[in-house]
């Protein structure tokens, strides 16, 4: 029922209804903690009322939920009997999507480093969390007003998502190319959207 409730958290984030996302968040928590949830399920679920936070544009909030998840992550063990749909959160994990709560706060200079040390680790061979993390680390270098470097990586991150065809995936390079407008005649864009084009077409 927690990993149920955390899902429904993220869709609701990703479909801009954050205080529906919060709500569902705290109630993963409250569910998880009433049976015994690891440190491990407990530091995701709080990772997920960060991201929600973030997306109200509440640092306060946003930014306690991040210092739970950690404190929770650093109470890990091997022998814990996690649940097998919360072992993909790992450290790396953790870091890069610190890193994502802090460029939706606009914070990219904090972000970037964050989200660039998860592509540097790699991701084996998972195409659409590649993706997903080159998506965020081009919006934080677009953040901080590096275009022709932000397109360079959104290009990565198309590339990937063409490999596995994930559509939300495709939906953030949509709005990465909205996120160009101010810059469509820079030469950098304008390659950038021919190769969206392609990818759509």
């Amino acid at each position: 029922m927690a990993n149920v409730l955390a899902c429904m958290s993220l869709q609701a984030t990703y479909e801009d209804r954050p205080a529906d996302a919060v709500t569902l968040s705290t109630a993963a928590q409250d569910t998880a903690r009433g049976h015994g949830g690891t440190p491990r399920v407990m530091a995701m679920l709080a990772m997920r009322e960060a991201f929600a936070h973030a997306t109200m544009n509440a640092p306060t909030a946003a930014k306690a939920a991040l210092a739970e998840a950690r404190r929770q992550f650093d109470r890990t063990s091997d022998a814990d009997q996690d649940p097998a749909w919360v072992t993909y959160f790992d450290e790396p994990k953790l870091i890069v999507d610190t890193g994502i709560v802090h460029s939706r706060l606009g914070e990219a200079a904090t972000a970037e480093p964050l989200i660039a040390d998860a592509l540097r680790r790699g991701h084996g061979g998972n195409q659409r969390g590649r993706a997903f993390h080159a998506f965020w680390l081009a919006i934080t270098q677009l953040q901080r007003g590096n275009l022709d470097q932000a397109c360079h990586t959104a290009t990565v991150a198309l590339e990937s998502a063409a490999a596995v065809g994930s559509e939300r995936v495709t939906g953030h390079l949509r709005e990465f190319q909205q996120r160009l407008a101010p810059f469509s005649k820079e030469p950098a864009a304008v390659m950038f959207e021919a190769r969206l084009r392609a990818m759509l077409s």
